[in-house]
């Protein structure tokens, strides 16, 4: 194929002159740059881009990154009238004609492999051996199970080039006589729907020396977990809704971002014991039961917290958030269980950002003198006719707390909900008479438009900008 390739373009009889052809400038580009561009295709893709051209017809087999799935490779298969088990079958064919090739002295950096297991190891372990050959850097194996389970050869958790592992529906087992976990380079492991026990999760990070970022979700097997790191950052653990764990104890010093996930049919409290983590910036708890207790000795002890985020998190009937450096805060209990929570205290001088989600629980006390902007959301009330004056002389005593904040943001079912009677307006001062930016919004269009818009600067009499959405 000529570097260059040119494409006429027809005139009309008006044009005086032919138009500029049309260039071909892909093929100008390096080598290094077309294999880079190739990278990011699907291997499948990529080995089809080989047959444009002879310069092109290596070029596949010199990418760094391989890309298999069974669930988007198999159309490439797919025939009028043919059986899914052939398509199958095609594509184990075809990876295991790619991954017999000699790639010359090509170095891969990543191998991603999804595929459906039906038992019978011997193919599979055969595929694994491939990345402990070439020394791969990023290892993403996601294995639908269709009839059994697979357990991971352990001589690839002492595959030392790891810098990132992501592993889904499948075992992890270390026996008597295995080899020792051995990952120095490992900076990301994730684990997804992983079957695998407290001792092989503790041996993984004992051969982790360097992780950075660990993610475990939905995992089974699980008892009384101990995330033990010193080079640990970024974590997340996501309960498995059917095998719950009894305790989770993370000691990681340096470990910044935390967020948990309980099962959402738990029903006992929260047992996570963040040990010495008190360098932690940003926290999230959701789907979880917990008590005040627990909570109020926990939230001070983090000096360093920026963003904390509470999520239809149950089970308590009186919180309290209290910390000096605290910027953001995120309080969701639209769906939840926290029908019995009586009170909510606010008390960070650092608050920047509020969000707050929440139905009929009005009793808050909000001090942070600093904040900035927040965002109101009152959620569940749907119904016009349970808009009474209790309802409203509730929403003026929760909305004067947070007088004095530059922007707010809130969002309410009805236009009713924020139409106050004229008896209210007349016995009850502005909830938000320092406000200057307010932003409303409702789940149905305005009706009554005028009498809204006067309802609001009721509410924000001293108003520069409305905006109603």
């Amino acid at each position: 194929m000529a570097t260059k390739r040119l494409k006429e373009q027809h005139t009309t009889e008006g044009d005086l002159e032919p138009k500029s052809m049309a260039e071909d400038r892909i093929s100008d580009l390096p080598d290094s740059i077309i294999i880079h561009i190739l990278s990011f295709l699907p291997t499948i893709v990529a080995i089809r881009m080989s047959l444009l051209s002879k310069r092109w017809r290596r070029m596949w087999s010199l990418i760094k990154v391989l890309n298999f799935s069974v669930s988007r490779d198999v159309e490439f298969f797919r025939r009028p009238n043919s059986e899914k088990s052939n398509e199958r079958k095609k594509f184990f064919n075809f990876v295991d004609r790619c991954l017999n090739r000699p790639y010359a002295d090509t170095s891969i950096e990543k191998f991603k492999l999804e595929v459906e297991y039906y038992g019978g190891r011997h193919r599979m372990d055969r595929w694994m051996r491939f990345p402990l050959k070439k020394n791969v850097r990023e290892l993403v194996l996601h294995v639908k199970r269709a009839r059994s389970l697979y357990c991971l050869p352990s001589a690839l958790l002492s595959l030392r080039t790891l810098t990132l592992l992501y592993l889904n529906g499948l075992e992890l087992a270390i026996s008597y006589g295995s080899p020792i976990v051995n990952l120095p380079s490992l900076k990301v492991l994730c684990l997804l729907n992983v079957v695998m026990n407290d001792q092989v999760l503790n041996s993984l990070l004992l051969g982790c020396p360097c992780l950075e970022k660990l993610h475990v979700h939905y995992c089974s097997g699980l008892l009384n977990p101990q995330i033990l790191s010193l080079s640990l950052k970024s974590m997340e653990y996501y309960e498995c809704y059917r095998y719950f764990i009894q305790t989770l104890t993370v000691e990681a010093k340096n470990l910044q971002y935390f967020e948990y996930k309980g099962g959402s049919v738990r029903k006992d409290n929260c047992h996570v014991n963040l040990v010495h983590c008190v360098e932690i910036k940003s926290l999230s708890f959701s789907h979880v039961c917990m008590t005040g207790r627990w909570f109020e000795d926990l939230i001070p002890r983090l000096t360093f917290l920026e963003s904390l985020k509470i999520d239809s998190c149950y089970g308590v009937n009186h919180i309290k958030v209290r910390n000096q450096h605290l910027k953001e805060l995120d309080f969701d209990c639209c769906l939840n269980r926290l029908e019995s929570t009586t009170e909510i205290i606010i008390d960070t001088p650092s608050l920047e950002s509020l969000t707050y989600s929440g139905c009929l629980t009005f009793r808050i006390s909000v001090s942070a003198p600093k904040l900035l902007y927040a965002d109101i959301n009152v959620c569940g009330q749907l119904d016009k006719t349970a808009y009474d004056m209790e309802w409203y002389t509730s929403l003026i005593k929760f909305l004067s707390e947070f007088n004095g904040t530059k922007n707010i943001r809130i969002f309410c079912g009805s236009e009713k909900a924020l139409i106050f009677p004229n008896e209210l307006r007349d016995i009850h001062p502005s909830p938000l008479s320092d406000v200057k930016y307010l932003k409303v919004k409702t789940a149905f269009p305005l009706v009554r438009k005028e009498m809204f818009r006067k309802s609001m600067h009721w509410i924000s009499p001293t108003l520069e900008t409305l905006t109603i959405e």
